[in-house]
């Protein structure tokens, strides 16, 4: 559960003074029996980080990070990564905060130094401050090549420090020990003593202010930081003896062997993409700069021998198989080049799950024993789904005969079949035959129910609807056209039924099929007698439904579809996968799903599915492991999509993804320019038959893969991700229409609406000049609200303003040619500016309507309501002129408060809406109707901690984003939920 502002000691201390008063300073008296005297114990692993904190493994209190850290386990033992630049681990603000051990203590830790160019001296752990004689503390670090360890005593108060005999090796595991027992200080070195003090003998002094650090070291206004890893810190408060440090140092050597070469990263230009061939063999494809040959290591993630697959020609475009993998299986895959002057080039590891197969079951072998008494069958059926049009999803088949027809349906196609049928005896051996094909229960199933009335199932079930008795009747079958289509999926659910010209049917006559349609929906759909008798209808969407396109809704950021359909009561349509196992952690603001003409879009860990909005089918699944996104708050998403693709950012390239199938039909490479460096593909967006993207500096994006929430104020969190370009592709084949160059534009300001385009741009030489496109707010001044035509590129204004004052994060809204730029300052009150944003498509009079492009029309701050659960991170909605932001609402044409009493919400979230209602995460999923002022929530389930609740195509699409809360809640799995309104039977 996200914690609620506060000290990050709050929670130790209300523990109670038991657990931190007396002699044990971070632990309770109930400390290690296996380990006499533990009272801290910090493990470095990407496991033990819970949101914006790293849990001890014993004792306490939990560590805060900050800076460029990084959690790895590869190549092992696991541990953070210091890059020695920014980053710090904070044990306690101040010493004082906890009490500390008086009359002995030790500090054991596995740390690796790196070379450090910059710094000869670094923190490994500190309780220090002041200087000269003045200084007091404990204090194990590194200086000049070498260990350290100081401790400030009552007989010693400011002692020189205890140096290592002998240089440590950078790139090595060092066990580095630190004790003292009042009259004796020991430094050891993997297990060895390498340095002793004998003195009086006295109580240890602690400095009155200053921080608690791992990594790090404060001196008055110089900080100097670990650059290198570390695997653990434990704390005793007694001296641990020469003895016992010889044994730990023994027992956990073989964990840290001495370093290989240093590997050359392997950085495939494309992919790697894992694309399912079936049930147990991948095909792995990726793209080099360079010629090499293809080799391909696959280790299972629980030990176990390391299989190569490899092919020696060189080449640029990889694609090797991996077959005959075991079900429900984790294993880690590497991308390897040629040894390059004894280093070897490797990839990433990449992290692969075998159980993320959700394509319908193969027919088995014995299906092909059981043979059908009419050779027609197979040729019928395949007519059948030529005629249909679709092959995925559900098939509901009205009307049984003998069941081979839902047989070679299985067959031919991805359906999962249900068969429904009234006579007993039918239903028994359409059973029997399926059971014989080894697909009963598995892709088919029969229904016995009566005829007539309405049948038990959710609406939209079917994406086709056939019917077996038809074939041979040529009469409807015995269920009302109305309940026929209530079941029926819109935007391109298929009815087709009837009988072929010869065979089957003694009699074609259509008069009984027009009474049937007759006074149904289904009443437009069409009769053909030209080759038997057949109706076809297929289904459009439901009117007045909204997509889900971007980000925040569209890409004018209003979180709204607008979508007419979804308020009042809703119910559960459709459940299931995919669940929480392939999903990132839920905290650090991940990208939102998205939903068009039908079809749900959902980013997992580095994995991409494809879903049947309606009912919830998964229609494809793609492994991407270098497919990423976090702390959108701060950047934008990776995805957007139109009626036919989903498009993926991804290195330089925009992938569309063909929305039914998951195939990737086209790439988009960034724009060339003379000598530009490397660069990645920032922001993304689809605009009729236009592609909008940007240009970002390399390795600027978050990638949020220890769990962070971005919640802080730390550079580290807030650093804004900005583009050096923007520009327009023609979406056919990718050639260039225009191009922008101005400033640094922050992503997450980027707008779109009424044909143009609108961000905030930093005209600081030192932004532009930046190494990288991830810059501190303070660095991003001489702001300017720019305007272009979205078509053409042309600027049509620009106006220079202040936005300092939306310090945690920036965001722009669109909507009735009205700006809204919010965020939030350093004392979490909310600063809101609207401009106005004419169009160039309004009438021309007296006075061009552009000249007043970008004043400011009104302003309002407010300290931020929510008050816990990253409130004041909030993203805003829109609706029909309504800005709602925080618990407000206000009248985006003036600015004034029509409301302060917007519904509670418990969870991180930040909300979403249709045209009637308003969604977000309370302590489940929660909804507010506009029109009734009414509050609910669907109990049971929770959303992650940004975007996961979208309502489009009808639907309130609620795909899983909760994977690793802690809080309190029974199921993890995606939802499709339904007004009651569509589903009424």
């Amino acid at each position: 559960m996200h914690p609620a502002p506060r000290s990050r000691f709050a929670s130790v201390i209300a523990l109670g003074a038991a657990a931190l008063l007396g002699p044990l300073p971070f632990a309770t008296p109930s400390a290690s029996a296996a380990e006499p005297g533990l009272i801290a114990h910090w493990e470095f692993a990407s496991h033990r980080t819970q949101g914006t904190s790293i849990k001890a493994a014993h004792g306490g209190p939990n560590l805060t990070p900050s800076g460029a850290y990084r959690f790895t386990d590869d190549p092992p033992p696991a541990r953070i990564e210091l890059s020695g630049l920014d980053e710090q681990i904070l044990v306690a603000p101040s010493p004082d905060r906890v009490p500390l051990p008086r009359q002995a203590i030790t500090v054991e830790t596995w740390v690796r130094p790196d070379p450090d160019p910059v710094s000869p001296r670094a923190g490994l752990f500190a309780i220090a401050h002041g200087t000269g004689p003045d200084w007091r503390g404990v204090l194990l670090a590194v200086h000049e090549g070498r260990f350290t360890w100081t401790v400030s005593t009552e007989a010693v108060p400011a002692p020189e420090p205890l140096i290592s005999d002998q240089p440590l090796q950078p790139g090595h595991w060092h066990h580095v020990v630190g004790t003292c027992d009042g009259r004796t200080q020991r430094l050891f070195v993997n297990g060895r003593p390498v340095a002793q003090r004998s003195h009086p003998p006295g109580q240890i002094l602690y400095p009155t202010e200053g921080p608690i650090l791992i990594g790090s070291l404060v001196e008055g206004t110089a900080r100097h930081q670990l650059r290198g890893a570390l695997n653990e810190v434990r704390v005793f408060q007694r001296a641990l003896a020469p003895d016992e440090v010889a044994q730990r140092h023994s027992r956990r050597s073989p964990e840290f062997p001495a370093p290989a070469p240093l590997p050359i990263h392997l950085a495939p230009s494309y992919g790697p993409f894992i694309d399912w061939v079936d049930r147990t063999t991948v095909l792995v494809t990726w793209e080099t700069d360079e010629p090499m040959p293809s080799r391909l290591e696959c280790t299972p993630a629980a030990g176990g021998p390391t299989r190569v697959v490899e092919q020696p020609a060189p080449t640029r475009r990889h694609a090797v198989t991996l077959d005959h993998l075991p079900r429900n299986t984790e294993f880690f895959l590497r991308l390897v080049g040629p040894t390059q002057s004894g280093r070897p080039l490797l990839s990433r590891r990449y992290d692969f799950d075998s159980s993320f197969h959700y394509a319908p079951a193969a027919v088995p072998p014995q299906a092909a024993t059981v043979a059908s008494p009419d050779s027609r069958h197979e040729e019928l059926a395949r007519d059948l789904l030529a005629r249909a049009g679709v092959r995925q999803g559900w098939c509901l088949i009205l009307g049984a005969r003998d069941g081979h027809l839902a047989l070679e349906i299985v067959r031919q196609s991805d359906f999962k079949v249900l068969v429904v049928e009234p006579d007993p005896a039918r239903v028994q051996a359409c059973r029997r035959l399926l059971d014989q094909a080894g697909v009963h229960g598995v892709r088919a199933s029969v229904q016995h129910l009566p005829a007539g009335g309405e049948l038990p199932y959710g609406a939209f079930l079917a994406n086709l609807v056939l019917s077996e008795s038809a074939l041979h009747t040529a009469t409807p079958p015995p269920w009302s056209a109305a309940e026929i289509h209530r079941l029926l999926r819109p935007t391109g659910g298929v009815l087709l039924l009837g009988s072929p010209a010869t065979g089957f049917a003694s009699e074609r006559n259509p008069e009984p099929w027009s009474a049937w349609l007759s006074g149904s929906d289904l009443a437009g759909a069409r009769l053909d007698t030209r080759d038997g008798l057949w109706v076809r209808y297929q289904r459009q969407p439901l009117p007045g439904v909204g997509d889900w396109s971007h980000q925040y809704g569209a890409a004018d950021n209003t979180s709204s579809s607008l979508d007419e359909h979804v308020k009042g009561d809703l119910q559960v349509s459709w459940w299931g996968d995919p669940g929480p196992r392939p999903m990132p952690d839920r905290g650090p603001r991940n990208p939102a799903p998205l939903s068009v003409n039908g079809r749900l879009y959902i980013q997992g860990d580095r994995v991409l599915f494809g879903l049947d909005a309606y009912n919830g089918a998964v229609l494809w699944t793609v492994a991407a492991p270098e497919v990423r996104r976090a702390n959108v708050p701060r950047d934008g998403s990776n995805m957007a999509a139109d009626a036919r693709r989903l498009y993926i950012a991804h290195s330089r390239y925009c992938l569309a993804f063909e929305g039914q199938t998951g195939v990737r039909v086209q790439r988009y490479e960034l724009p060339s320019a003379p000598a530009a460096p490397p660069a990645d593909w920032g922001f993304l967006s689809v605009q009729d038959r236009l592609l909008i993207g940007s240009r970002v500096k390399p390795e600027s994006r978050y990638l949020g893969d220890d769990g962070e929430w971005f919640e802080d104020d730390h550079a580290g969190q807030i650093s804004r991700v900005t583009s050096e370009t923007l520009f327009g592709l023609n979406i056919e084949d990718g050639t260039p229409r225009w191009t922008y160059r101005g400033g640094v534009i922050l992503n997450s300001t980027i707008t779109v609406g009424d044909d143009m385009i609108f961000f905030i741009e930093s005209r600081n030489p030192a932004a532009m000049a930046a190494p990288t496109g991830r810059l501190a707010p303070e660095l991003l001044t001489d702001q300017h609200l720019v305007a272009l035509d979205l078509r053409s590129g042309r600027t049509l204004w620009s106006q220079e303003h202040d936005f300092s004052d939306l310090h945690f994060m920036t965001y722009l809204v669109y909507s009735r040619n009205t700006l809204v730029a919010t965020g939030t300052d350093r004392n979490k009150h909310f600063h809101t500016h609207a401009f106005h944003a004419p169009s160039p498509a309004d009438p021309p009079g007296d006075v061009d309507p552009l000249a007043a492009g970008g004043q400011k029309l009104w302003s309002r701050s407010h300290k931020e309501d929510k008050g816990h659960h990253s409130g004041h991170l909030q993203h805003p909605v829109v609706v029909d002129g309504v800005f709602y932001s925080d618990q407000r609402s206000f009248d985006l044409a003036t600015g004034e408060t029509l409301r302060t009493d917007l519904p509670e919400r418990r969870g991180c979230g930040t909300m979403s809406a249709g045209r009637h209602a308003l969604f977000f995460r309370h302590y489940f999923h929660g909804m507010w109707d506009l029109a009734s002022d009414r509050r609910s929530q669907f109990q049971g389930i929770r959303g992650g901690c940004w975007l996961g609740l979208i309502p489009a195509g009808g639907m309130l699409l609620a795909p899983e984003s909760s994977a690793g809360c802690s809080c309190t809640h029974a199921i993890q799995t995606s939802v499709g939920y339904l007004p009651r309104d569509l589903a009424r039977r």
